[in-house]
C-alpha cells in the first residue's frame, strides 16, 4: 500500500518517528519539553499561514488587498503548486501539537511535562491551536482529513499513524466544523485559570490560561457565525461563546511578535524584503481614499500602504497581463508595518502575525445582534487603535460612518481584516461583502503614472482570468496534486462531492450565499 507523503513527513520531521523506550528506560528516554513542541509548532504554523505563496499571491490577491506588478498568473487565478504546500506543512504542525497532548496524558511522562505547565492547560491549548489550524484548511480545500481529540468517528483518521493508517478519508465539512466546536468549548471548559499553561515557550500569551479561554471563545464565535446559515445548532455556541467571554479590547489579540531582523523577522517581511513586485491594489486604495464606496477618507491608508514617488497614493489594478503589469512602476507598495522594506531592503521593523483580533470579535458581535451600531463602531476603532491611527483622526473617522448594515459592517470588517487574508475571504464567500472588488469580465478605467517624470495617461482594462469558468471569486483551493496519486481512493471521493470537481468555482459546504 502506497503511503500518503505527508504522513512520512510527519514521521521523519516530527516526532513519531521517535522510541521513546519508556517502559525499557524511562530514565534515558530522549523526550523533547512540551513548550519547546509548542512553541516550534506555533511559529512554523503561522509561517505557513502568512507566507509568500498561499497568503501573499493567493488569499492577498483574492481578496484584492495586494496585486502582483510581474508575473500576475495567481491575480488571473492561475495558481503553481507551491500554493498547495501549505496542506502538507499544516499536517506537520498538527502532528507536534498532538505531541504536546500525548505527552501530557502519557502516564510515563505527564508528571515531567507537568513541570513546564498545567497538563490539563498544555492540552487545552494544544487542542485549541489543532482547531484554528483544521478550520483554516476546511476553510480552504473543503473536506480534508481530520483528527478529533474527544470525538469517535469512522471519518476521522488525520494523523492515526499508531494504526497506520497512512491513507485517511476525507472528513466531510457537516461534520468537521460542528467538531471544532465541540473541541473550543471543551478545551474552554479544560484551562485552569490559575494555573500557568506553558512556564515559558508560549508566543502568543505567554503562559495566561484565561487569555487563552478568550481566544478558544472567539475562535468558536467566529466559526459558529460561519456555518449558521447551514447549520442552526451554532446558535448555541454563539450565544455561550459570548457569555463565557470573548475578546474585549486589543490587549486580547492573539498574535505571535517576530524580531526586526531577517533571522526571526516575520515571514511576511522576510519574503518580500528586497521585492516590490507587490503592490497594493487600485480598488483597495480607493476605497480607502474615499473615492469608492461612501466611507471617506481613511486614516489607514498610511498604515496599509507606501506613498509613491511623487507622494501619491496609487494602487495597481488586479488581474491585468504580464506584458500590461509592466507599465505600473510608480504604485503603492504594501506599508512598513507589514514588509518593512521600500524593496531595498535596509528597513526593518518588528513584525506581528494576527491569528485572531478584538476588532474582529467587534465585528462579529454587531452582526450577531442585528448590526449593533456601538460594535460595528467599536471593531473600527479597535483596528484604527491595532494600527497606530491618531485617536483624533480615528475619532473623526467613526463619528462620519454610515449608520451599521450588513454591508457597511462588512466592508468595514473587509478593511480591518488586512493582512488576515484567509478569514477575509471566508467573509466574503459567505456574505458577498464588500461589494467593491473587482470581478471577472469588469471593466475599470483609472489614471496611471507611466513614467519617473509623472505623466499620466488613462488606463482601460477588462480582468479577464486565465480561467474563464471562473465569474467570481474563487470559491476554494485545489487539493495537493500528490493526493491524486498518493491518496488516490479517498481524493476521488471526495472530489466527487464537489459540485465542479476539483476546481476553484466548487462551493464549500457554508457557502450557500
Amino acid at each position: 500500500m502506497k503511503k500518503n507523503l505527508l504522513y512520512i513527513l510527519m514521521m521523519l520531521l516530527g516526532f513519531g518517528a521517535c522510541d521513546l523506550n519508556y517502559e525499557d528506560n524511562p530514565n534515558e528516554a530522549a523526550v523533547p519539553p512540551t513548550f519547546s513542541i509548542f512553541n516550534d509548532a506555533v511559529k512554523e504554523m503561522v509561517d505557513d499561514s502568512r507566507d509568500e505563496w498561499f497568503h501573499g499571491r493567493f488569499t492577498l490577491g483574492t481578496m484584492q488587498y495586494w496585486a502582483q506588478t510581474e508575473y500576475t498568473e495567481e491575480d488571473r487565478y492561475q495558481y503553481r503548486e507551491s500554493m498547495r504546500e501549505t496542506w502538507e506543512d499544516f499536517y506537520i504542525n498538527l502532528e507536534n501539537f498532538r505531541k504536546v497532548i500525548q505527552f501530557n496524558e502519557d502516564e510515563n511522562l505527564k508528571v515531567e511535562m507537568s513541570k513546564y505547565g498545567s497538563n490539563a492547560n498544555q492540552i487545552a491549548a494544544a487542542r485549541i491551536m489543532m482547531a484554528w489550524s483544521f478550520n483554516f484548511m476546511a476553510d480552504s480545500w473543503g473536506d480534508i482529513p481530520y483528527w478529533s481529540y474527544s470525538t469517535e468517528d469512522a471519518d476521522f483518521q488525520a494523523l492515526d499513524m499508531d494504526n497506520e493508517v497512512f491513507a485517511p478519508v476525507y472528513a466531510p465539512q457537516s461534520k468537521i466544523y460542528p467538531d471544532l466546536l465541540k473541541q473550543l468549548s471543551e478545551a474552554a471548559d479544560m484551562l485552569e485559570t490559575s494555573e500557568i499553561v506553558f512556564s515559558s515557550g508560549d508566543p502568543i500569551y505567554g503562559g495566561d490560561a484565561a487569555m487563552w479561554k478568550k481566544f478558544a471563545n472567539s475562535l468558536r464565535l467566529r466559526i459558529a457565525t460561519k456555518i449558521l446559515g447551514v447549520y442552526p445548532a451554532a446558535q448555541a455556541h454563539i450565544d455561550d461563546a459570548i457569555a463565557d467571554g470573548v475578546f474585549t479590547s486589543n490587549d486580547d489579540n492573539a498574535v505571535l511578535a517576530f524580531e526586526a531582523n531577517q533571522t526571526n523577522g516575520s515571514p511576511m517581511m522576510v519574503a518580500f524584503e528586497t521585492r516590490n513586485d507587490f503592490a497594493v491594489t487600485s480598488c483597495f486604495v480607493e476605497l480607502l481614499d474615499g473615492s469608492r464606496g461612501s466611507y471617506g477618507a481613511d486614516p489607514r491608508l498610511e498604515k496599509y500602504a507606501q506613498p509613491n514617488q511623487f507622494g501619491n497614493y496609487v494602487g495597481v489594478p488586479n488581474g491585468v497581463s504580464n506584458n500590461t503589469s509592466v507599465a505600473f512602476k510608480w504604485e503603492s507598495l504594501p506599508g512598513y508595518d507589514i514588509i518593512a522594506t521600500d524593496g531595498s531592503g535596509t528597513i526593518w521593523q518588528v513584525g506581528v502575525e494576527s491569528l485572531m483580533t478584538y476588532a474582529e470579535v467587534a465585528f462579529l458581535l454587531s452582526e450577531n445582534n442585528a448590526w449593533d451600531q456601538t460594535q460595528y463602531e467599536n471593531g473600527v476603532k479597535a483596528s484604527m487603535d491595532q494600527w497606530g491611527v491618531a485617536a483624533a483622526d480615528r475619532d473623526a473617522f467613526v463619528a462620519a460612518l454610515p449608520a451599521a448594515s450588513a454591508e457597511n459592517v462588512m466592508t468595514q470588517k473587509y478593511v480591518a481584516l488586512y493582512m488576515d487574508g484567509n478569514t477575509a475571504w471566508c467573509n466574503y464567500r459567505r456574505t458577498g461583502y464588500p461589494t467593491t472588488l473587482n470581478l471577472p469580465g469588469s471593466s475599470y478605467s483609472m489614471n496611471v503614472v507611466t513614467d519617473g517624470e509623472g505623466t499620466v495617461e488613462t488606463f482601460n482594462y477588462t480582468f479577464e482570468p486565465i480561467n474563464s469558468a471562473v465569474t467570481d471569486i474563487p470559491y476554494r483551493m485545489e487539493y495537493p496534486s500528490q493526493e491524486s496519486t498518493l491518496n488516490a481512493a479517498n481524493y476521488k471521493a471526495a472530489v466527487a462531492k464537489l459540485a465542479d470537481g476539483d476546481e476553484i468555482t466548487s462551493k464549500l459546504w457554508w457557502d450557500v450565499n
